[in-house]
């Protein structure tokens, strides 16, 4: 899936916004650190600005093109985490927010980014826990099961147990695993709850016909506005785990 780096910018900019916090995890002193899916940049020049030499990565063509426009002084790749160059390097820190939930192989991204971090270095993160917007993906999926179209989730949500294994699989210590819920308000008004479906479901939604597509976000809004409608906004049912973690020496 492509992104539409504008609209993440505008629409979707909650997705770095509420990202900022992770930044107070960040070490004090000045580190080498590669930010994970870096999308149009943003936490990329933040994390700069605390004194770090940082590397933003994304797969995006439209992120990247835009980062760089933003932020023309600093270091962004056209990379992909499961598939990294040679040019990427170590770092002492591995930053990601919002990403890793789109990676479908969780044991490469691991292994790759325990490939690319020094001796006791940190990885710092957070993304979509079990459950999340599970009131959405679920209107979504008897939708789709109505038209007898099978549903896919293109979603990697976890638990703490399941990813705690898996970090010791991979080498990593972990310091601390938070899940948490966070619920997200959506911009928009009425309209927020399609723009997001259009985002993050639009391959999905790219596969039906216009009437199919609109008839199944009107349901969609039928369904959910007794749960997700705030009087003027949508609130989508976020759940949140934040990591910290220390690779092996």
């Amino acid at each position: 899936m492509e992104w539409d780096a504008k609209k993440y910018n505008t629409t979707h900019d909650f997705v770095f916004k509420y990202g900022a916090g992770l930044l107070e995890l960040v070490p004090k002193e000045p580190k080498k650190v590669l930010d994970i899916g870096c999308g149009t940049g943003a936490l990329t020049s933040q994390i700069a600005d605390l004194g770090h030499e940082v590397t933003g990565i994304d797969q995006s063509v439209n992120m990247i093109d835009q980062a760089k426009k933003s932020y023309p002084n600093l270091n962004f790749l056209q990379e992909d985490i499961l598939n990294p160059s040679d040019q990427i390097g170590l770092y002492d820190v591995a930053f990601s927010n919002a990403v890793f939930h789109w990676i479908p192989d969780q044991d490469l991204l691991l292994k790759n980014i325990n490939r690319h971090l020094n001796t006791n270095g940190q990885l710092i993160c957070e993304f979509g826990a079990v459950g999340n917007v599970q009131a959405i993906r679920g209107a979504f999926g008897r939708e789709l099961k109505a038209l007898s179209i099978p549903f896919e989730e293109p979603f990697c949500f976890t638990s703490i147990a399941d990813y705690q294994l898996l970090l010791e699989k991979n080498h990593f210590e972990v310091v601390e695993i938070l899940e948490y819920e966070r619920p997200t308000p959506l911009k928009g008004g009425w309209s927020g709850l399609r723009e997001w479906m259009e985002q993050f479901y639009a391959t999905e939604l790219g596969e039906l016909s216009e009437e199919q597509k609109e008839q199944v976000l009107k349901n969609l809004e039928r369904a959910l506005k007794s749960s997700l409608w705030k009087f003027d906004h949508w609130e989508a049912d976020y759940r949140r785990l934040r990591i910290t973690a220390y690779k092996h020496p």
